[in-house]
């Protein structure tokens, strides 16, 4: 049976697998993975690791919720503060690109594996949840459903400059991203994706 208590070194420990799993899939995958792979790492025996998560697909299944949840909380938070709906997109990109800058992991994850089965519907319901986010600032006189397909669009922007910049760190080694690496990254994708939402037809 699952441990589940609020004991501060039972939140440690549960912490400190979900990091090491977080490592472990980035690098070699979901399906390749395994359970002894993540408490061999971790310093516990398999037991210990099932005490905690009763499979790694639960173990996959919380780690891509956490970075959901910080990556759409981040947004929330962020976009409050200013007024346009050009402003909105522009920040919203900054924050998706500081995550992903900084997080690594997490991104690799989601974008460089492939997903099949559960996986796969762990990063559609990110994507649809990033899709809803972005809906209300597209603000163009258009029907919902075309406005649906067009924050579809720019997810679709984000994700694959994400996917990029992560294959390309990937084959330089992993170098240390550059200060600025964050506000070109989220430049570039604005740049695209306003521009082309600046040229839509009303419907």
């Amino acid at each position: 049976m699952v441990i589940s208590d609020d004991r501060p070194q039972h939140v440690e420990r549960r912490e400190q697998l979900l990091l090491v799993a977080r490592g472990i899939f980035a690098e070699r995958g979901f399906q390749a993975t395994t359970m002894d792979d993540i408490a061999k790492e971790a310093g516990f025996t398999k037991p210990i690791l099932y005490q905690y998560f009763e499979s790694k697909t639960e173990l996959y299944h919380e780690i891509v919720a956490q970075t959901a949840q910080k990556l759409l909380s981040s947004l929330d938070a962020a976009v409050s503060s200013v007024e346009s709906p050009r402003t909105k997109i522009e920040v919203a990109f900054r924050v998706y690109f500081e995550m992903v800058v900084t997080e690594t992991d997490a991104f690799r994850i989601l974008f460089i594996h492939a997903h099949e089965g559960e996986t796969a519907t762990e990063l559609r319901k990110l994507e649809l949840g990033l899709i809803a986010f972005l809906e209300p600032y597209i603000n163009i006189s258009i029907s919902d459903d075309h406005r649906r397909q067009l924050a579809a669009g720019v997810v679709g922007i984000a994700e694959g400059a994400a996917a990029t910049w992560l294959v390309q760190q990937a084959t330089k080694g992993w170098p240390t991203p550059t200060p600025s690496e964050v506000e070109r990254l989220a430049a570039r994708s604005a740049t695209l994706a306003w521009g082309g939402l600046r040229a839509v037809q009303q419907d």
